[in-house]
């Protein structure tokens, strides 16, 4: 199972590249995570954006949640993605 990692950016965010580069050494280390960076310059990432409610850049979504606003320390950035991956297990550890 992967964990999707949408990080909503803007072009005229000076903390947007940060957060791309955080995530990206971050999500590096980790099996099966897959990273998505979606600028707010295209018509589809506004609306992405509109979606989820990002009234500021850069934004995190973990599986489709938003997870964090801001850039975040690399430790802060693996502990809100492993939180996200022991949650979707909880969801498909269960049987009918």
């Amino acid at each position: 199972m992967a964990t999707y990692i949408e990080i909503i950016t803007s072009p005229n965010c000076p903390h947007s590249p940060k957060a791309v580069r955080v995530a990206q050494k971050v999500v590096s280390e980790m099996n099966s995570v897959i990273l998505h960076e979606v600028s707010m310059i295209t018509e589809a990432g506004r609306a992405r954006a509109e979606q989820y409610g990002v009234e500021s850049t850069p934004a995190i979504a973990v599986n489709g949640q938003i997870a964090y606003v801001g850039v975040p320390g690399e430790k802060r950035l693996k502990h809100i993605i492993d939180d996200a991956v022991r949650e979707e297990r909880q969801k498909t550890n269960y049987f009918f």
